[in-house]
């Protein structure tokens, strides 16, 4: 993966303010403007995905990138809801626990409640690089149901696992530092910094896509 590329290829763009400013000023509106901008984003993703990795930056399409990101939102959705039955199972326990008169239950429903929150843990780092890598299957096929063949899902973490972990990190700089730099600017600038955010971050996900189906180097290619 390149991984500088992904946070300066929007920069290639002779119209790369015009193409960031029109999705960061919608993404004001209220719920449906997120749902745009990670429609937009994914955009981005499948022209990675297309072989157009350093002119990615699409313009935002309304009503498609509407669509889109409430599909993307849609796939988290479902893949949290494990995580979310899980938590609250261990929930319940810790509030049986913390209820009872008897001390031996108060003792084994404190045991299973840490229990649930172990497999919740190791339950929601499984389902945060599968959702990822799902996403990514849903932007390179455009079907829905692309975003739940486990197998190839599956099959795409481990061919170059690597790859997802740098999009998990470079999101976590994209989204969680960089994006938030913007509030020094009496919180305007913000608007522009999660729009570029969004725009590196799905760069990311393109390219980690293309590195898990590329066929692997031969000696002969490398010689």
């Amino acid at each position: 993966m390149n991984f500088g590329l992904s946070f300066s290829y929007v920069f290639k763009d002779e119209e790369w303010f015009k193409k960031i400013i029109i999705p960061a000023l919608v993404s004001l509106i209220p719920i449906i403007g997120q749902l745009i901008l990670m429609g937009w984003g994914l955009s981005v993703t499948k022209n990675v995905i297309d072989g157009r990795s350093e002119r990615a930056l699409p313009k935002l399409e309304f009503g498609a990138d509407l669509g889109r990101g409430f599909m993307v939102f849609l796939i988290q959705f479902i893949y949290a809801i494990p995580y979310a039955i899980l938590f609250g199972l261990m929930s319940a326990a810790f509030g049986i626990g913390g209820g009872a008169r008897e001390e031996i239950v108060q003792i084994l429903m404190t045991i299973l409640g840490i229990c649930f929150g172990l497999v919740g843990f190791l339950l929601a780092l499984l389902i945060l690089f599968m959702s990822v890598a799902a996403i990514a299957n849903y932007a390179a096929k455009g079907e829905f149901k692309a975003a739940f063949q486990f197998k190839e899902i599956f099959a795409l973490l481990k061919k170059s696992f690597v790859s997802w972990l740098l999009v998990l990190v470079g999101g976590f700089i994209a989204m969680g530092i960089i994006a938030p730099l913007g509030s020094v600017a009496c919180g305007i600038g913000i608007i522009l910094t999660t729009a570029y955010g969004t725009a590196v971050y799905y760069h990311m996900l393109g390219q980690a896509y293309v590195k898990s189906v590329s066929p692997p180097v031969t000696e002969a290619e490398v010689l």
